[in-house]
This record gives C-alpha cells, structure tokens and sequence, in this order.
C-alpha cells in the first residue's frame, strides 16, 4: 500500500473526531470545557482513533480482505468502549434526550458517544484504504456530527469546527489528487498500458500522462457537490441556531422536547399551599447552613403561573447530573453544605442562588427556574453541597432598565378583576418601570399601614379572594402579600412571579438554621438587562436594595460561565405593555433574517450546481464497480449513449450500435476511433459467444471515457456548463444492468 493512500486514510480518520466536538457541548457548560475534560475525551477520542488505526495497521503490514478488516476493527471499537465505558449503549439515546446538559461524562450518554464516534472513524477510514473517492468518506462522520450538532445546538457549538471538518477534506482532497488507484479507475490501467484515445499504442509515458490528468479531472467533477457537503456543514456549525429557530421563537428547536420528560415532584401540591402548615409548625422542618457567608434567605422553589386560586409551577423537569444549566446574566458563585435534620415536606433542592453544582446526580431540574426537585423514584438525602449564582445588579441602573412584557396566555382573560387593576393604577399612578413597581411594594412593605399576621392562626390562602381580604383587612402573612404585589404587578402588564423560600436565623458557630416556621414569600419581576429582580413587599421583611442605597461590594468569587437557558416565551405584539415598559430583550427583531436567507440561498445555489454532475459521476463509478464483466462493458455503451445525449447528439434508443456510431462520428469526427473500438466491444459482448473477460470490460471503460473527453472538446464553454447541468433520459441497452 502507498504512502499517500495511507496519508490519506490517516486524515480520513481525523473525521472521526467531527461527531466528539460536535457533542461536546452536551458534556461541558462550553466545548472547550468539555474537550480540556479527560473523562470526556479519551473515551470518545479514543473510540475514534483507535479502531481506525487498527484497520490502516492491518492494510499496510497484511493482505487481508477488507470484510476481515472491518471485522477486526468493530471489535476493536467494542472492547474499547467496553473498557473504558462499561454501560447500556443501548439506553444512551432515551437518556440523552432526557438529560439538560451540562450531562456527567459516564453511564450511557458517554458509552453512546463513543460509540458514533467510532463507526464515524472506521466509515471515513474503510473507504479510503478500499480506495474510494473522497466523498465516500463524508457521510459517516458528517451524519453523527449531525446529530450531535442537532442535540448541542441550545447549548452552543464551536465555531472551529466546520473550517477544521473543510480542512481536512481539502488535505484528503489534494493527497488523492497524486495517489491514482488502477483498480478505481479503469481507465489509468488501459492508459498505463500504452493505449491512446483510439484505443492504437501510445508513446512512452503518454498513457500514465493522461492516466494523471484523468484523475485529477474525475476528483474535480465531484467537487461541486463536496463544497455543498462542506457549506452545510459549516452552516449547521457556525449559524446551527439560527437555522433550527422556529419561525417567531426565541429559542432554538430541540429534540428533547419532543420527548416526555421521566423526572416527576414527590408531589404534585404547590409548595405555597404549604405555608400555613410550614408557619405554625405543623409540618416540621430543620435545616443547617454552612458554607460561604450568611445568607438571610434561602431560595425553595418558583411559581409562575396563577389561576386566579392558587400559584403553582410550570416546569418541566430534565434529568440532570451535578452540573446545572447556569444563568446567563452576571452573578457571583457562592457554596453552601445544607444538612437535612428533619425532612418534612422537602420536594425541591434549597440554596442561596440559582443552583449550577450540585453534590448529587440523578436529581430533576426546570431549565427556566433553576428549580431543582428530589425525583419521586429516589430516596430524599441527608444532606448535600450546593453551588449557587446569586444574581449580581446594580440597583441605579433600574429606574432606566424597562421591565420585560408579560407573556401571552400568562393571565386568563377575565382573572384579574376590574378592582385589583384600579388598585395597582391608583398606587402607582402615572409611573411605569421600576419607579412604579418599587411605590407598589412599598405600598404594602412601608407606607400603606398594613401589618404582618403573627397570630398562631393568620390566615391561609393567596388566591384572588385572599387578596381582596388583604385589601380590606390590612393584615396578612407573606404568602399573601408575595401573591398580591405579583397579582397586581401582572394586572399592570409585567412578568411577576412568587418565590418561595426560607429565611435564616443564627446557628452554633458560623452556621445558619433554618425550620418550618422561617418560611417566607416574595416576588420577583423580570427586566430586560437585570434579569429577575426581587422585590419584598411583607411589611417589617423587606429586603430590597434602593438606588439611594450603596450596593454591597463585589465579591472575589470568579463569575459562573454563563450558557443559555430556557427563556420565557416571547410577547405578542397583541400583549398590553405598561407605559415605559420594553419588549424582552431576547425576542426578535422583526423583519427577515438575511443572513440566514443568504446562507440559504448560497445552499441552494449549489444544490441546483452541484447535484446533477455529482450524480451523475456517483452513478459511472458504481457502473464501473459492476461484478459481471459483461454488464460492465455493456454499462460503458449506455454510459456513452447518455453523455451523448446530454451534449445535444440525438441517438434513437432503438437504433443499432452501427447507426448510433454513424450520428456520433458524424457530429463529432475526433471521436471516430475510439468510438468504433467501443462499439465492436459491445457487438461481441451481446451477440457473441465467448464471455467478456474482466479485461475487456476495463477497455471499454477506457475507450468510453476517450469518446467522453472528445465529445466534451467538441463544445464551447457554455455548452459544456449546460452538459453537466443537464440530466439525461436513462437509455436502455440490451442485456445490461444499471
């Protein structure tokens, strides 16, 4: 075997490593962190490697056949895989579309991975060793770092790879350009040979002269439809989000959602309708903090949808590892050690932030909230070590910050009375934005002469009812003020949601506790740049920060990396917006994408250029590959009936071999030579009575190639352009076989 077919395989199984990076982002919060992560790729790198090198060691020391070779490498690929991830493959698929990344590098996920990314190397590999053209080495590697593109794609995907993908291809491309394969091509054997175009002995050297040329000109034939291969590529890579968004989403499509997510609450009650029994003791509950700082409150879990009755989640829970989706707006990283001395009604993951590390696996996670739950199918822990983003504003900059619009459908028509919308107008007056909303938490919090229920019985509930009585009587606890600065936030047009938490109080030595009876609520409003916002409107409990006050010093803590999470959807033009109040930031402009049109457009240019020569060539290559040398000569006189067909020389599918000659030399005199060979060829393979040898059959391909080159010289420019475009009827030869 060459060196350069061996080089060229060698760059073949480079490919093998397209489907490791293009999954990378679902084992990292970025690709780069996954691909620096050994315990991602080794396995994976290795799977890809490894078998591949099997096989190139396997064609350069030993002449055994390609099916024992590919034998030895899928079994190489099994026990490595095997070895250094021992899992299901099996259940890998379900899991990854189950699983919000950033997902452990292990179990089946992993196992999958590797897996692609081995039949991806031995199927870029085999063809090159068996000396195929170029193409043949795209489509496995390009298909698993498809679906690895089309799972990664919310998460980002590196921008690197589709040029690294198109520099290989090209290096493949020029190292086959030297390499000439006899077996391949037909046509280089009978050249090599010493025959001329006319099928008479050529001068020394002429015939492998041509043989080159001829080869450089066959790989060029195909080009177009390899620069289509590589385009989309790199625009599945480089503008992969954009090109799967849904038409008026904010959000990249994903797979996942087409799937039902497994991870189901212990229970299925809304944690705010647990108040009461958390403030009066009933169901007990104790917690000790320990960790970075003092926090005065602990986040439990989010509610953002109201019936007019009751708060309640619409999360969606993904089966998550220990590293969690990360918010996307500045935050600094704090760490907390909770532990669990009395259990109670723990449902949901307690911490100071947004959690994005977690001690456990195997928990559930909402990819919009943060959310964390304990799964129904798993029993609650002792304890755990938590990673939080706490959420990091300036408080001066939100009298200039708009609040993002509500969401559609977010308030049923009619749930909001006409009185609880004249009470938000009459506290707030004319101001809109955070001016506005800051009056109205301070209507309840300070200046509205309402009082917190310490009472061992206050009052429960926080539906519309509640709120009215609240209204009324002035007296409440937190869950009811928390619901009616949301309540009314909404009815004025702004994204308001309730919080459910706990407050802390001092512990033995630097820890906090936390018990049932230090249950709290309060709100948060989404604004475009800040983000969710908190705002405390329980009277004696506020805890929010004033443009007037200094905010606290910037911690030393290095800031999460920062990777998309689920947005809220976007708002219809048809939604109200409060005076002042902005469109969210994350929505589209309006108008068409023109980049991604013009991407489009290019792509489609080069599907109408590049598929039918790319077809056609891929069709002669597999007439040439024809067990039966019979039908293989046969195939060389159809081949060239067509090409004539497609240059303007009309040969009646009826007529004979001698009239087709006849209105072939006629139009094209230089072609008379090689032409007639052929034809005498074809007369003895279907008429007469000796079997066409395999040698034959090569002369046939040899001279229909001549008459190919002669009736392409024959045309202008322009006509040979329209040739190639154009595709020609199929013609019917006697006793052949495509």
């Amino acid at each position: 075997m060459s060196r350069g077919l061996l080089a060229r395989a060698a760059l073949a199984g480079l490919l093998g490593l397209a489907p490791v990076v293009a999954f990378a982002g679902l084992f990292g919060r970025t690709a780069d962190e996954a691909l620096a992560d050994p315990g991602y790729l080794l396995p994976t790198a290795g799977a890809a490697l490894l078998p591949a090198l099997a096989g190139m060691l396997l064609a350069a020391t030993t002449r055994v056949a390609p099916v024992t070779r590919l034998t030895v490498e899928l079994t190489v690929l099994v026990a490595y895989v095997g070895l250094v991830s021992p899992a299901r493959v099996t259940d890998g698929p379900y899991r990854l579309l189950t699983s919000v990344p950033p997902v452990d590098p292990g179990g089946p996920e992993l196992a999958l991975v590797a897996v692609l990314a081995g039949l991806a190397g031995i199927g870029a590999v085999e063809p090159s060793l068996r000396r195929a053209a170029v193409p043949w080495a795209l489509p496995a590697p390009l298909l698993a770092m498809t679906a690895g593109l089309l799972l990664t794609t919310p998460t980002g995907v590196p921008g690197w790879l589709a040029p690294a993908v198109a520099a290989i291809v090209l290096a493949m491309l020029a190292t086959a350009a030297g390499h000439r394969n006899p077996d391949a091509d037909p046509d280089a054997k009978v050249q090599s040979a010493g025959l001329d175009g006319r099928g008479q002995a050529a001068g020394p050297g002429r015939g492998a002269a041509r043989a080159g040329a001829g080869g450089l000109a066959g790989r060029l034939v195909g080009l177009p439809g390899l620069v289509l291969v590589l385009a989309a590529g790199t625009a599945a890579s480089l503008l992969g989000p954009a090109l799967v968004t849904v038409a008026g989403e904010r959000a990249p499509a994903d797979p996942r959602d087409l799937v039902a997510q497994p991870v189901r609450p212990r229970t299925g009650s809304s944690p705010l309708a647990q108040f009461p029994a958390l403030r009066t003791g009933k169901l007990g509950l104790r917690l000790t903090v320990t960790g970075d700082g003092t926090p005065d409150r602990l986040r439990y879990a989010t509610l953002d949808r109201f019936d007019g009755t009751y708060w309640t989640s619409a999360a969606t829970y993904w089966r998550a590892g220990r590293q969690l989706p990360a918010p996307t707006g500045p935050a600094e990283l704090v760490t907390h050690q909770i532990r669990i001395d009395q259990r109670g009604p723990l449902e949901w993951l307690v911490s100071a932030g947004r959690p994005v590390e977690v001690s456990l696996g195997g928990l559930g996670v909402d990819r919009t909230t943060g959310d964390v739950i304990f799964p129904e199918n798993r029993p609650a822990p002792e304890g755990y070590t938590v990673r939080s983003a706490v959420p990091r504003f300036t408080v001066a900059d939100l009298p200039t910050d708009p609040p993002a619009v509500l969401p559609p459908g977010s308030v049923p028509a009619g749930s909001v009375p006409a009185g609880l919308l004249a009470e938000a107008t009459s506290v707030t007056g004319a101001g809109s934005g955070y001016p506005a909303l800051r009056r109205l938490a301070d209507h309840f919090a300070r200046n509205g002469d309402y009082r917190l229920d310490t009472s061992p019985r206050p009052p429960a509930g926080h539906g519309l009812y509640q709120i009215d009585r609240l209204l009324e009587t002035r007296n409440g606890t937190a869950e009811q003020y928390a619901s009616a600065f949301a309540v009314l936030a909404r009815a004025l047009g702004y994204d308001a949601r309730v919080v459910v938490g706990f407050r802390t109080r001092s512990g033995p030595g630097d820890s906090r506790v936390v018990t049932g009876r230090d249950v709290d609520a309060w709100a948060e409003v989404r604004f475009t740049n800040a983000g969710w916002v908190p705002f405390h409107p329980t009277p004696g409990q506020s805890g929010d920060r004033r443009p007037d006050q200094p905010d606290p010093p910037p911690s030393s803590a290095p800031e999460p990396a920062r990777t998309p999470s689920a947005p809220n959807p976007a708002a219809s033009t048809g939604s109200s917006a409060p005076p002042g109040a902005a469109p969210d930031a994350g929505r589209p402009a309006s108008g068409p994408p023109w980049p991604v049109v013009a991407l489009l457009a290019v792509l489609g240019l080069f599907v109408l250029v590049g598929a039918p020569p790319t077809a056609k060539r891929a069709v002669r290559a597999r007439r040439r590959r024809l067990d039966d040398p019979g039908r293989r000569l046969l195939a060389a006189w159809r081949d060239t009936l067509e090409r004539c067909a497609e240059t303007g020389v009309t040969v009646s599918p009826a007529g004979t071999t001698g009239e087709a000659l006849a209105t072939l030399t006629g139009r094209v005199p230089a072609a008379d030579g090689p032409a007639r060979a052929l034809v005498a060829l074809v007369d003895a393979a279907a008429y007469g009575p000796a079997r066409v040898t395999i040698a034959e059959a090569d002369r046939a391909w040899a001279l229909a190639d001549t008459v190919r080159r002669q009736l392409a010289a024959a045309l202008s420019r322009r006509q040979r352009i329209a040739a190639a475009l154009r595709v020609p009827p199929r013609t019917p030869v006697a006793g052949t076989g495509r």
